[in-house]
């Protein structure tokens, strides 16, 4: 017997009564309804958000910032208002927890009284966090309390994005006027670095004078010195010299006192010197008397001569000597008070000598000290005109890396900082919406739900094919074809509703079905192989390895958050391939997943039907009792 008469006969043993008919058509309805209503259902849950009843409380007093009055409370609750994400009802504290408690409210979002105070101190020196009250109870909504805390999340973002924009601007406009005091204070150092550098040159020539100070210094005490060790017998000399000029005043006033006998005298010398008539007559008595000439001539000579010698000496005695004794009396006199005044003078000059040669000393000293001084001054001076020129430079460059802005700069910077970053989403594909976004999911394990509920009124073998044909593998073909085809059935309508009905996007609809028809005709085999073998107890383990696979096979959350071994097997079973190839097939992903999904299906199916023609030969060997009770459906 061939393939096509048993698919045949089993079709017509399902249908060969009403119940039958019923049957099947409840049964191939099975996947329909159920990926039918539960996408619909879940095609777009966001939408509908805004019939989700929520509290609204609005506590906040408001407060100013920067002289301007701001309530960030009842702003961000009028922008929620507005927006109509959820139906939002303005309430008192008390009957928003009434409510949520009583399940009036799915959630409450509260704006305590301080809001807008403590989010403003963030421009002041002392910052304080702010609290946004949300308030939920699971037992309203698992659901609505997650979306509650991404909106809440949502209000936090924007308020932080206002608070932190109005912050920065605070910020930028302050350091503007930094930049401002920067620009001074460049200015500033730039005359500082230039007095520096000039108090720097008066410094080295103070440095060089003071050493020339300090050497004349050393020059002047070392002379000061010697006279000092030479004035110290100066007193004993002016005594001497006063004793002496008084002695010679005395002497020069005794001689002056006896000129004037002395002028008598040469007076008197004077006229006894012969008269020319005297001299002749005594010429003539050493004449008469006959005294030799030779004798008589000197003598007459000497006398000729006395005259004017005598007169000479009287005249001088009288214009010269005597005037001259009586100026040399005056002037010992005078000699004689001066020296008596010197001597008085000397130990005063003595004195002060020594205390010139001990100033001369001090001031050697001093001036040494000064020169080191102007030196380390000299070196300080330097030293301050290297730093303000490198404050003056190091300021300069502050000046230029601090940029000068405009007020709208500063806004726009504000703004800026305030949400630095934006997520540019380029999406390689894209599911139209949440519901196609479970869709791979739910048609896989619709699939599989209308494959198990088949399996209740189709008999896995034809019992009496193996007894009279003996031929397993067609038997198998046969036993596999007639679920398989119905299948299809199921996925190609289940594909109708999808398409036309939800109106579901789909990348490649050609592809999709078909590969929705494949994962059909495998699933066919794997629970036809649980039937052949273990009989109904492998119908029982077709729902439980269902029942696995809807936690490992990743069609709501991504499968690698599961637990190490339900990760691994992930892999393995057939489920999460299916899931996998309808993504790529409805979203338009890459040829190559597709592929990449089909082969694992593949082997599946090929296992699947050889194990199950491997349980067929088995039963035309040996047959148990279970396996001749009449189907209790059909003939």
């Amino acid at each position: 017997m061939k393939i096509y008469p048993l698919v045949r006969a089993e079709v017509a043993r399902l249908t060969a009564s009403r119940i039958g008919i019923a049957s099947l058509i409840a049964l191939m309805t099975v996947p329909v309804v159920y990926g039918g209503l539960y996408l619909w259902g879940n095609q777009d849950p966001y939408s509908g958000l805004n019939r989700v009843p929520a509290a609204l409380v609005v506590q906040d007093t408001g407060t100013t910032v920067n002289g301007k009055a701001v309530d960030y409370g009842m702003n961000a609750a009028a922008s929620l208002m507005k927006g109509k994400q959820f139906d939002w009802v303005r309430v008192s504290a008390a009957t928003a927890a009434a409510g949520v408690k009583q399940g009036k409210y799915d959630f409450e979002l509260d704006f305590p009284a301080d809001f807008s105070r403590t989010l403003a101190s963030a421009t002041g020196n002392h910052p304080v966090s702010a609290a946004l009250k949300l308030t939920t109870d699971d037992t309203n909504s698992y659901l609505s309390t997650t979306i509650a805390k991404q909106a809440a999340e949502a209000v936090r973002v924007e308020i932080a994005k206002e608070v932190g924009a109005t912050a920065s601007n605070t910020l930028l406009t302050n350091i503007n006027s930094i930049r401002g005091g920067l620009v001074s204070a460049a200015t500033g150092a730039a005359s500082v670095a230039s007095g520096a550098a000039s108090a720097a040159s008066g410094a080295s020539s103070l440095a060089s004078g003071s050493a020339s100070v300090a050497s004349g210094a050393a020059s002047l005490s070392a002379g000061l010195a010697q006279i000092d060790s030479r004035t110290s017998a100066l007193p004993s000399a002016t005594a001497s010299l006063a004793v002496g000029a008084g002695a010679l005043s005395s002497s020069l006033a005794t001689a002056a006192g006896q000129s004037s006998a002395l002028q008598g005298a040469t007076a008197q010398a004077a006229a006894l010197a012969p008269s020319a008539a005297q001299q002749t007559q005594i010429a003539n008595a050493f004449t008469a008397a006959g005294v030799d000439p030779t004798v008589s001539g000197p003598i007459l000579a000497q006398l000729r001569a006395l005259s004017p010698v005598t007169a000479g000496i009287a005249g001088t005695v009288s214009s010269t000597v005597v005037p001259g004794l009586s100026a040399a009396s005056a002037g010992a006199a005078r000699l004689s008070a001066g020296a008596a005044a010197l001597n008085a003078q000397t130990p005063g000059l003595k004195s002060a000598v020594h205390s010139a040669a001990a100033g001369a000393s001090q001031l050697s000293i001093g001036a040494g000290q000064t020169s080191s001084g102007a030196s380390d001054l000299s070196n300080g001076v330097g030293q301050l005109a290297s730093g303000s020129s490198t404050l003056s430079s190091s300021l300069s460059d502050a000046v230029t890396q601090i940029p000068q802005t405009t007020a709208t700069q500063r806004k726009t910077a504000s703004n800026l900082l305030a949400n630095p970053l934006q997520v540019n989403q380029t999406a390689i594909t894209e599911a139209q919406n949440y519901g196609a976004g479970l869709a791979p999911f739910f048609l896989s394990l619709a699939s599989w739900i209308g494959i198990y509920a088949l399996f209740l009124i189709v008999r896995p073998l034809s019992r009496r094919a193996l007894t009279a044909v003996r031929r397993p593998i067609r038997t198998t073909l046969a036993g596999w074809l007639t679920p398989a085809l119905l299948g299809v059935v199921q996925m190609v309508a289940l594909f109708a509703i999808v398409t036309l009905a939800l109106r579901l996007n789909v990348a490649n609809p050609l592809g999709l079905i078909g590969f929705m028809a494949f994962v059909a005709v495998t699933f066919a085999a794997i629970v036809l192989a649980l039937n052949v073998v273990l009989g109904s107890v492998g119908q029982f383990l077709a729902l439980v390895f269902m029942v696995v696979q809807l936690v490992t096979a990743g069609g709501t959350f991504p499968w690698q958050t599961l637990p190490a071994p339900l990760a691994a097997l992930h892999w393995l079973l057939p489920m999460s391939h299916a899931v996998e190839g309808i993504r790529q097939l409805m979203y338009g992903g890459l040829s190559v997943a597709v592929w990449n999904a089909i082969v694992p299906l593949l082997l599946w199916l090929v296992g699947s039907l050889l194990v199950a023609t491997l349980g067929a030969r088995r039963q035309v060997r040996f047959r148990l009792l279970r396996e001749l009770r009449p189907s209790p459906i059909g003939a």
